[in-house]
């Protein structure tokens, strides 16, 4: 409104102009009717130009209310997630990183001035250059990802070696694609980070590591709620803050790239369909990419295949499956795919979901094939207990064969003695406060845990040869010393939980049109336990503190 009455007015100024100008031209000094017409004018002017003043003035005000406002909303938005996962699934992010605040719809469809219009398309650069820097005081040998599941037993060398480094890998950069086909709206997302390694990758010179695919997925959501999703992304399991949608996922506020200790998720090429009820429930099916970890076997037959280590996965040569031995992993020879279902449902306070999981596992013997099942069944709920100030959360996951869905990447399996695979018994728990104290500044608490069960078997052909997994059997003698002695035996503990209690902050120097601009800082306690053998339980602890400095892009 105010620019069309500013239009009105100009119009007006013009209008009264010209007049006055004929007037000059046609009339006379002498003629007073003229005289008193040309003094009306100019008095109608300077009241227009003093009108227009005015609304110069009010409209000035107008935009400094708006650069305040604007200022404002740019200061509350959530800070940058770290990256989180270890080596095997290095890096996640929270909302930060998963540059969404995760308080806003996941499908809400981006806004300039970050966004680029090209043919009908809504591009959107997503990412943020970080340079991080982790101490440990026991040696992990690991960059920001910590090793939950292989953290150093008390009394061998890396027990006494503390360990620094810095590291600018988690940086992250991706693209958002969002274009309306009719009623459907289509969306291609694209992100990567360098938390891959090539078998040539160090530090010695370049720090030259290579980039990872981190999520590659397109979709499609059509009007009556039914959404369509195919390619890589975070896994149906992984808890969401809003609803069930892509880039709404809970990602802890951490800034270690292994995430917290109890916390579920993959990032895997699945084909999902998800169907929203009306803002309120979300129901969703997702038919992912399986894999099968080592299996953890105190004892393991002769001629076993199937698995990422059985040399059915590393000949013949030249396959693109095969894996450099040392450098990288091999692939299980998988049955079917991972099932998954979710239920999510936001009454009015809080978001809370119910999950399950099934899986299928193969092996072959003797010219057999051995067919086991696992799964679980899981739940979660984010509770905002001051609204917009903090939110709790919980999740859990409980079942047989889940060992690659925690981040402590327990193992699925172990193996009898006649080489049948059994699943193994998992519970992986998580629970987090975060507070959001000011518009600048967001604190958080986690803590989780991972426990391992028994399946403890005995070679048939040695009676005092253990089996299975977690046996009593199993020589625990050289776990916690330095030195091995000359012919003795290898440690062969098994783990029985990990377990982690964090604590962090995210501080925004400044947050706006142009990006953001923050400081992140993170304790966390870790602790590994291992099944009681001969010689008792070794365990063993690490404390870690992470900084960030980070730029995210608007």
């Amino acid at each position: 409104m105010p620019k069309v009455r500013i239009s009105i007015l100009c119009l007006s100024l013009f209008a009264a102009g010209w007049s006055v100008a004929q007037s000059s031209s046609v009339a006379t000094p002498a003629d007073p009717a003229t005289s008193l017409t040309s003094a009306a004018m100019t008095e109608q002017v300077q009241r227009l130009e003093k009108e227009v003043q005015e609304q110069q003035g009010q409209l000035a005000r107008q935009q400094v209310q708006i650069d305040e406002l604007l200022q404002r909303l740019g200061n509350n938005t959530a800070p940058p997630k770290p990256p989180s996962e270890s080596d095997a699934k290095s890096t996640g992010a929270s909302y930060p990183q998963n540059l969404q605040d995760p308080r806003k719809s996941a499908s809400a469809e981006p806004s300039n001035p970050s966004t680029i219009r090209y043919k009908g398309l809504s591009l959107s650069p997503v990412g943020f250059v970080t340079a991080d820097a982790v101490f440990r005081t026991r040696n992990e040998n690991a960059d920001v990802g910590s090793s939950f599941s292989a953290l150093p037993f008390g009394g061998v060398a890396n027990s006494h070696l503390s360990e620094f480094r810095a590291s600018a890998r988690a940086s992250r950069f991706g693209l958002l694609a969002v274009g309306m086909a009719g009623n459907t709206r289509l969306t291609g997302y694209y992100e990567m980070d360098f938390l891959g390694q090539a078998p040539t990758a160090n530090q010695i010179e370049t720090n030259s590591f290579t980039p990872r695919q981190r999520q590659l997925w397109v979709q499609a959501d059509f009007s009556n709620g039914l959404t369509l999703t195919a390619g890589q992304d975070w896994s149906l399991l992984t808890t969401d803050r809003k609803g069930i949608a892509t880039r709404a996922e809970f990602i802890p506020n951490v800034l270690d790239a292994s995430y917290v200790v109890g916390y579920n998720y993959v990032r895997q090429t699945a084909f999902r369909v998800t169907r929203n009820f009306n803002d309120r429930i979300w129901a969703a099916f997702e038919v992912a990419n399986p894999e099968t970890s080592q299996p953890n076997a105190s004892f393991v037959p002769a001629n076993l295949f199937g698995f990422n280590n059985s040399s059915n996965a590393a000949s013949p040569s030249g396959f693109t499956l095969n894996f450099l031995s040392g450098s990288t992993n091999g692939f299980s020879t998988n049955l079917a795919p991972d099932l998954i279902a979710k239920v999510a449902w936001e009454p009015g306070w809080g978001h809370y979901e119910l999950k399950a999981l099934g899986r299928f596992f193969r092996d072959r013997i003797n010219g057999d094939n051995n067919i086991a099942y696992g799964g679980g069944l899981g739940a979660a709920a984010i509770l905002p207990v001051v609204a917009k100030k903090a939110d709790f959360i919980l999740e859990a996951l409980a079942g047989n064969g889940i060992g690659r869905y925690g981040t402590a990447l327990g193992s699925d399996v172990t193996i009898r003695p006649d080489g049948w695979i059994i699943p193994i018994h998992s519970v992986h728990v998580m629970t987090g406060l975060e507070v959001y104290a000011q518009p600048k500044l967001d604190m958080y608490l986690y803590g989780g845990n991972e426990y391992y069960g028994r399946a403890a078997y005995v070679n048939p052909n040695n009676a005092s040869e253990p089996a299975g997994y977690g046996s009593p059997l199993v020589n625990n003698t050289n776990c916690q010393v330095e030195v091995v002695p000359s012919g003795g035996a290898a440690c062969g503990a098994q783990n029985r939980d990990v377990w982690e209690a964090s604590a962090g902050l995210w501080y925004r120097f400044y947050k706006g049109p142009y990006g953001a601009f923050q400081y992140g800082w993170q304790y966390e306690y870790l602790h590994r336990s291992a099944w009681t053998g001969i010689a008792g339980s070794p365990s063993g602890l690490d404390s870690v503190v992470l900084t960030s400095v980070r730029f995210v892009l608007p």
